[in-house]
């Protein structure tokens, strides 16, 4: 934190009771295995867990504590709130009001995360920035970035994720981003939303609830941004990006090395500058773009921004690049999955030279159209010329059914991993790349990790 804090504080300005005197802390930890004698401890309750039920266990190991019910017995100070996420939201609220830097907020389906990496490596050329770890980027995870602010940082970046509606705009009430950007929508998490359009209308809470003077920037190339631009706040700035030379920002002269990554010009209001990435994939342009796009809201030259993104390297689990066994080249593109993403992979895949195979998991959280989504992505690898399919999951049996029509081909489907793994080694040799990919949920890190060289099991 920047400064500390008092339970004090909390409950004169968010009411609850306080009980036991108040404390001043500087920390905040919401995990009973993970104490901290000089933190706040946030009892929190989800689907599967409900810290107060080890309360009694933490007596006098924490500074103090939030609880939704007073502890009997303890000595501790403690603030007493209806729900403890909502309180968890309310001191990171706090601590962004102690920040006075430019704030960034970013949400989109898919590419995020990369985008949130391409704006550290921006802006960390000549400033100390905070920005999201990992995947921390929903009503847990963004509080917890903002407690990590420091009164040495000058820049906050946060990722911005969702599974249903209304998320994005509590998340902006906690982060208060002065500039964001949703990256693009395409069908994830839509048993949440109901449909993509009401995916589109939660991401575009991000823009929604931009203050006057804010800075909104826009996808063009996305199909919902004229549904943006119609939504946007009075006073509300707006910068678009696409490929399109009518954009703010966009690029010229795209290109793509033997190596697979995208080289472009990227040009700011007619100013331009090249840019080669080091990212697999011509997806990653539009990722830059966005991520360019932030960045010139924020005032950075458009040299600046070049040189970070040229500079950043590649993502773990997303289309990264490992030497796998008997030769063979393994790309590890299992961080996540929906219908979008994969139709990227699929392209790159495409592009690799000699045998081409991509392992696909289930794409989770589709609802009714998860049946189609498979069979799309089965016939895309099909039609793009992936020589073979191997997948994993009861959804992805679509995907394996459809990929064999019409075709001298037997469905390659597996119920493990184990399964998966032995049946696939033997075809991996020093002609064949190949890609695996899956939602979280399918743990599909493992396959591509047993087919990497050095992380087989020695017998």
């Amino acid at each position: 934190m920047i400064s500390p804090l008092s339970l004090s504080q909390l409950q004169q300005r968010f009411g609850g009771e306080l009980k036991n005197g108040s404390v001043d802390f500087g920390r905040v930890c919401t995990d009973t295995r993970k104490l901290d004698s000089d933190a706040l401890f946030v009892a929190l309750r989800g689907e599967n867990f409900d810290a107060h039920d080890f309360l009694s266990e933490i007596d006098g190991k924490v500074l103090g504590l939030v609880t939704e019910k007073a502890i009997d017995g303890s000595l501790l100070p403690q603030w007493v709130v209806a729900d403890t996420t909502v309180a968890l939201g309310q001191i990171g609220r706090l601590c962004r009001e102690q920040f006075d830097g430019p704030v960034i907020g970013v949400t989109g389906s898919c590419g995020k995360t990369t985008v949130k990496e391409m704006l550290a490596a921006i802006f960390g050329q000549r400033h100390r920035v905070c920005v999201t770890q990992g995947n921390l980027n929903n009503h847990f995870g963004v509080p917890m970035t903002l407690f990590s602010l420091t009164a040495d940082d000058q820049v906050l970046i946060v990722e911005m994720g969702a599974s249903g509606p209304n998320e994005i705009g509590y998340l902006c009430g906690i982060a208060k981003p002065e500039i964001t950007a949703v990256n693009n929508v395409m069908p994830a998490h839509v048993e949440g939303f109901g449909s993509v359009d009401g995916i589109a209308a939660a991401k575009g809470q991000i823009y929604t609830t931009l203050a006057p003077g804010g800075r909104a920037i826009i996808n063009a190339d996305d199909r919902y941004a004229g549904y943006w631009r119609g939504e946007l706040p009075e006073g509300v700035h707006k910068i678009e990006v696409g490929l399109g030379h009518q954009h703010d920002v966009h690029a010229d002269n795209i290109h793509v090395a033997d190596d697979g990554c995208a080289g472009f010009d990227l040009v700011i209001e007619g100013v331009s500058h090249p840019v080669q990435l080091k990212l697999l994939g011509e997806h990653n342009v539009h990722n830059a773009l966005v991520a360019a796009g932030c960045a010139y809201a924020a005032g950075v030259p458009v040299k600046e921004i070049a040189t970070g993104l040229s500079a950043l390297q590649g993502v773990g689990g997303r289309l990264q690049i490992h030497a796998g066994i008997a030769g063979a080249t393994v790309i590890d593109d299992s961080y996540n999955a929906n219908p979008g993403s994969v139709a990227a992979a699929i392209e790159l895949l495409a592009q690799r030279r000699g045998k081409k195979i991509l392992v696909l998991g289930d794409m989770a959280e589709l609802g009714p159209e998860a049946d189609q989504a498979h069979k799309d992505m089965g016939q895309l690898a099909r039609e793009r010329g992936i020589d073979q399919l191997y997948t994993l999951g009861p959804l992805s049996v679509a995907a394996a059914v459809a990929f064999a029509a019409g075709r001298q081909h037997v469905q390659k489907h597996f119920p493990d991993r184990d399964a998966l793994i032995k049946a696939l080694s033997p075809e991996l040799d020093g002609n064949t790349t190949v890609l695996v990919k899956g939602s979280r949920s399918a743990r599909m890190e493992l396959i591509a990790q047993a087919l990497t060289t050095g992380n087989q099991k020695k017998g």
